[in-house]
């Protein structure tokens, strides 16, 4: 792997600042960035250890209904759909374990059942990419980062109460789970970009956002990753500890309904009802926790909004930011990758749910579907704290480990594609295959997630981490649609499971061409210079 160039003495006095008020500066000197102070009273200081447990506690409040929701929901539309479809050109039941064909009413026609979940994430995927447009383009200002997060984690859980109280597997209720589970993903946009713009504000809390450039004798900035390492180190459990809180969240409730499934009467025939009864006790966990949270979470005071037509302000935010490439390329590059890394990693692993049921039986084998979300979930976290503490303590690059991650989700996708022939024996057609899977690819999925935000963080500009990390998200959303469309696609024409990882495959594979793209010292040191910065003076 490859090693970070040495550090100079010097080189790793930073200060510690505290800069909570994004006020716009007056100046273009990096001086002023630094001596910036905070007027926010301390007890409200991102700094505080208060703070950080009051955003991990928002974080884990998520985690019980995002769990279920991504693991039991289309569980539960796969079970119903198939309960309500047929063989297609008879009336016959469609079969509930191995190769399963069988198609379910959609539109003005039929789909293949599994291409009915696939169709459905396309158009969530869209939805939540113009809310997430908006709200990245505005929460920078004013008090709206919090209000907004708090108010969209209370609906997140909120639009998942409903779940227990349809019980029976009829079409009037699969097209009900359906627009629960629409609604859940557009209000998850909300929560999902603010969460995250949290990470660089406890980076530059850390100190971070007040280092100044350091001279080089090289042209060609070198070595900064190293040298702001206890900044990196800050951001990496930052990153690191919001996932683990919201896979703790997640554990919560899919231990919930492990336990459900397990002493449920129905549970060895059909564990449908189980999953309805975890996704509304997930949602009531979210509602709660969410509420408290409202009361620790500290305002971060943005400047004033230029103008009152928040869906223009978001629009102009928005096209000011992509004009910014030529300033900050790095983290484009390195969002570009991301994007198509985080479509084909979320694709890929629905596939993979959808596939397991089928191989281990739609209702026979709901109990064991329990036990594989639930240690997914551990697995995970488990992941990304082990790179939490290996990375202060090796010289690594964190690109190094970028690359290792996206080597393991490669070969795992790759070896679902060779499951197409018939002749094969392999390719996800036995329950083994999936839990080896589920122990190597869901820490690699969860470390690199980790690796992803604190890279990214730590190349965004000072005052801009919602946009920035909003374009990350709406990049990932106004195209992410597409991978699922083309996966109904495909499935609805194969009734094959394995045929959509093909498209999964040769995402990861371009994803790997941008991050091998981007520099990481470069994207640091463009950080440091202001915002307002003109490059027509930088030149002169």
């Amino acid at each position: 792997m490859e090693r970070m160039p040495p550090a100079q003495e010097d080189d790793l006095k930073l200060g510690y600042g505290t800069v909570v008020r994004q006020t716009p500066t007056s100046s273009n000197s990096a001086d002023d960035l630094e001596n910036s102070q905070s007027d926010v009273p301390i007890k409200d200081s991102l700094k505080t250890k208060r703070a950080l447990w009051a955003w991990l506690l928002v974080c884990f409040s998520t985690g019980p209904t995002n769990g279920v929701a991504g693991r039991y929901i289309p569980a539960v539309l796969q079970s119903v759909a198939n309960a309500v479809g047929h063989v297609p050109g008879t009336d016959k039941p469609c079969a509930t374990r191995g190769n399963i064909v069988c198609v379910v009413p959609f539109g003005p026609g039929e789909v293949d059942y599994n291409s009915y979940i696939l169709y459905l994430q396309a158009i969530s995927r869209s939805v939540e990419g113009v809310l997430t447009l908006l709200i990245a383009g505005i929460a920078d200002y004013g008090h709206y980062r919090k209000n907004l997060m708090i108010i969209s984690i209370i609906l997140f859980g909120t639009f998942a109460l409903p779940f227990a109280s349809f019980t029976e597997k009829t079409y009037d209720n699969l097209v009900t789970y359906s627009s629960l589970w629409l609604t859940l993903a557009a209000v998850s946009a909300a929560y999902g970009t603010i969460e995250s713009s949290y990470i660089p504000l406890f980076m530059r809390e850390s100190g971070w956002f007040d280092r100044t450039p350091t001279a080089s004798s090289t042209p060609t900035p070198a070595g900064n990753e190293m040298r702001h390492k206890s900044q990196m180190n800050i951001g990496t459990k930052a990153s690191v500890l919001a996932l683990v809180a919201g896979n703790l969240g997640s554990i919560v409730s899919l231990l919930i309904g492990v336990i459900i499934a397990n002493t449920s009467e129905s549970g060895p025939r059909d564990g449908y009802r189980s999953f309805l009864i975890a996704i509304t006790v997930g949602g009531s966990i979210t509602v709660a926790l969410g509420a408290i949270g409202w009361f620790f979470v500290p305002s971060v005071q943005g400047p004033k909004a230029p103008s009152k037509n928040l869906a223009f302000l978001a629009l102009k935010n928005q096209i000011n930011l992509l004009k910014s490439f030529r300033r900050y390329p790095e983290p484009f590059k390195l969002c570009i990758g991301w994007v198509l890394w985080n479509t084909a990693n979320s694709n890929f692993q629905s596939v993979l749910g959808l596939a397991f049921r089928e191989v281990s039986g739609l209702g026979t084998g709901d109990r064991l579907y329990t036990v594989y979300s639930f240690l997914g979930v551990v697995l995970a976290s488990l992941g990304s704290l082990a790179w939490m503490f290996l990375y202060p303590v090796f010289p690594w690059r964190m690109k190094s480990y970028a690359y290792f991650f996206i080597v393991i989700h490669v070969v795992w996708c790759f070896w679902g594609t060779l499951g197409i022939s018939n002749n094969v024996p392999i390719g996800f057609k036995h329950t083994a295959e999936f839990w080896v899977e589920l122990a190597l690819l869901n820490p690699a999925t969860s470390a690199l997630r980790a690796c992803n935000r604190v890279m990214y963080a730590a190349m965004i500009p000072k005052g801009k981490e919602a946009h920035f990390t909003g374009l990350e998200l709406t990049l990932d959303l106004a195209t992410g649609w597409i991978n699922p469309l083309v996966q109904s696609v495909i499935q609805d024409a194969t009734h094959n499971l394995r045929y959509p990882m093909l498209p999964n495959l040769f995402l990861f594979l371009v994803s790997s061409g941008f991050y091998f793209w981007f520099d990481m010292d470069k994207g640091i040191e463009d950080s440091m210079r202001p915002w307002e910065e003109d490059p027509a003076e930088e030149q002169n």
